[in-house]
Order: C-alpha cells, then structure tokens, then sequence
C-alpha cells in the first residue's frame, strides 16, 4: 500500500454517482470515452471468453494516439435506467480509470495531488453551487494499493511555484470568500493580487515578500484600509463591456445550441440595422438601464456565484490555467467569469431560476469553456487587446 497526500475541497469526498438522478448522463453524451491499456487487458482476460468479447467488442485502439477508446456513443454498456452494465456485474474496481475518475479533476504535483470536480456533471454541480455556507477545503492522506492507477490530467506549472501552490491558492480562495466585499470587488482585490504576485515571481519568486503578500492580504487593516482604495481606482465602462463581450459570443453563436443565449440577445436588445450592424451604444444604453436589476441578481445569487469561481479558479488551477503571464491567466478567468454571469443574468430575466434550468445552464457552459475549449481561443485575443490588468477590471468589473 502507498499513502498519497490530497489537496481538495470537501465536496469531494462526499459524491456518490448516481446514475438514476443524472440530467445530463455523461455515459450518454457524444464524448470519447477513452479506456486505458490495464483496463483493456482486464477485459481481454476475462473467462469464460465471451464475456471478454462482450466487453472488448465495442473498444478500439488508435495506432496514432496509442490509446484504447469506446467505439460507440453513447456508452454501449449503458442500461435503460442510467446505470453501467460493468459495474453492476463487476464491481466499481472493474471501470476504465476514467470512468472511476470522472467528474473529479486530478493534478499530480509530484508531492501531492489536487483534486476537485467538473461542474458538466449535474449531480457534482448541485453539491457544488447551491450550499450557503462558503466551501472548505482539507489536506488528507489516501491510503492506495501500490499498483492503482490515478488519471491525472497533464498539467504543467513553473518549478518555482511548486513549493507554494496550496498556500497561493488559499489566499486567493480566502479573497474570492470576502462576503464584506461584491462579487466584482472581491475580483477587482483578486486583480490587485495577481498583480503582486506577477512582480515578486517575475524571474525567481521572493519567498520571503511572497509571505508578506499573503500575510498582507489576510489582515483586517488591509480590508478597511487598502482594499476601498483598490476599488475607488475602477471606473466601470457599459460600452467597453459590451464590445468586448459581444465579440466573444460570437464563438458561443456558432456553437449549435443557443437557448441559452436567446435570453442574452433579448435582454440587450441585439437588433441589427438595415445593414445587418448592431449599435454598441444602444446595447451600452440598454445594459446600463438594467443596474439596478443586475445588483439584484447579484445579491440573489450572491453565493451560488461565488462558489462557481471558489471552483473554477482551483479546478482549473489558476492563475496557472494557460501557459501565458499570470496577469493573461486572470484575465482569462475573469473574462470566462463575466460571460457566464452576463449569460446567468439574462436567463433570470426569462424565468430560467430553477434548480434544474440553472444545472443545465452551468453544464452547457461548462462544455463550451472546459471540455471544448475553443471558446479561450477568442477570449485570449480579447484580453490581450485590453493591453494591462487595470484597464481590463475597467472594462469588466463595476462596484
């Protein structure tokens, strides 16, 4: 047996995979499922032998990629009632180690491991989103047989930060958990952060003013003294905002299913002209009619929001996410933050506030963003434009 060492929020240890109560399967989705080699040859050696070919029948294997993977999809082994045929006859120990694995997220840090789960899965999500009490974490010992596999997803962060990821990524978990401050305020301090942070690891990290930062950042004096400062220096620009996530949408648009960016279009008016141009004025105008509705909104889902970014900043591993500065990496986040609060907000409007309506919203754009990916393409490119990360809280965040 070997002991591993877990860094992971406390959810995670509570999940059950249930089957039965899923509203997006992801044993039923037009994913790859990818199976690995020991688990094939598991299936391969299976006696009498057609069981085997039972389970081998639908697994083929790419000479390009060297990887074993589900022919069919959705998953053939899947029963009428939303439960895996392997594992009912098998056990759980006999699933790939990517169904064992998933909706968790798995980094190896060499010493330890981070784990967290996708937000794609709805039962994960509801556990995820809803609580009123602000996530914890905790740091565990896994007890493992020395031959298990664990699926990791290929991550890579500089050598220098090694040493202090958790304690990097509980000050800004701490920043983003400030119920004193907005939702965009506690960001706008998150921005002030990274900024720091970017200087003092600018070529090998300070260790010693890194200390201070946190430290810095944790005291109340810095809270009633420093942080209105950082607010008072954010003057938020509608027209900005809007042009800049106007452009982004339009990846979103050509993604196939829009039901959730109708409510978007509605809501902000988005008419074109006799020449096919919409008015980025008039959209502007129409945003900004809506202040008060939109303060609203976030007092009303005040902690549904900011446990969507307590996870997303650590399942994604930020600021760390993209092989770019750590500035670029909160401007992704930030961005990919305000596109979904825009798209959430307007869906609200429309009567789309139950529990189930929001579990598919969050799941769609969880597929757009973290599981395509394609979407960053064109975020990337807007954060550059926006040039330093002063001017992008301006173009993003309000007070």
């Amino acid at each position: 047996m070997r002991e591993d060492l877990y860094f992971q929020p406390e959810y995670v240890g509570k999940f059950k995979c249930d089957g039965t109560r899923c509203i997006n399967s992801c044993c039923a989705r037009q994913w790859n499922i990818l199976v690995d080699a020991k688990t094939y040859e598991k299936y391969s050696r299976l006696k009498p032998a057609d069981k085997a070919r039972e389970l081998t029948a639908h697994i083929k294997y790419d000479r390009d990629r060297e990887i074993y993977f589900m022919e069919c999809k959705p998953c053939p082994f899947l029963t009428e009632k939303k439960l895996c045929r392997i594992q009912l006859a098998y056990g759980e120990k006999f699933l790939s180690a990517v169904c064992m694995t998933y909706p968790r997220q798995i980094y190896n840090f060499r010493k330890f491991f981070e784990q967290s789960m996708t937000l794609s899965c709805s039962l994960a999500a509801e556990m995820i989103l809803f609580p009123r009490e602000p996530m914890k974490f905790e740091l565990l010992r896994v007890l493992k047989d020395d031959d298990a596999e664990t699926a990791c997803a290929e991550f890579q962060i500089p050598e220098k930060f090694l040493p202090h990821i958790i304690e990097i990524q509980a000050a800004m978990i701490s920043i983003l958990q400030e119920r004193r401050l907005t939702i965009d305020g506690r960001l706008i301090v998150l921005g002030f952060f990274l900024d720091k942070l970017d200087e003092i690891s600018a070529d090998a990290l300070d260790e010693d003013a890194l200390t201070k930062l946190i430290a810095a950042y944790e005291s109340k004096k810095f809270l009633a003294e420093q942080v209105p400062r950082m607010l008072a220096v954010v003057s938020f620009d509608a027209k900005k905002f809007i042009g800049t996530v106007l452009k982004i949408l339009e990846t979103l648009y050509g993604g196939g299913e829009t039901k959730f960016l109708r409510p978007v279009s509605e809501t902000l008016q988005l008419v074109p002209d006799d020449k096919g141009r919409v008015s980025l004025a008039k959209v502007a105008a129409n945003y900004e009619r809506l202040t008060a509705a939109r303060k609203s909104f976030r007092a009303q889902y005040a902690t549904f929001l900011e446990n969507y970014l307590v996870n997303e900043i650590f399942l994604n591993c930020y600021p760390w996410r993209f092989t770019e500065t750590i500035t670029i990496n909160y401007g992704m986040f930030v961005t990919t933050y305000k596109i979904f609060e825009l798209i959430l907000f307007a869906a609200t409007l429309k009567g789309f506030d139950g529990k189930g309506d929001l579990l598919k919203l969050v799941d769609w754009y969880t597929v757009q963003t973290n599981h395509d990916g394609k979407i960053y393409e064109k975020i990337s490119r807007q954060v550059r434009l926006t040039g330093d990360i002063f001017s992008l809280t301006e173009t993003l965040l309000e007070q």
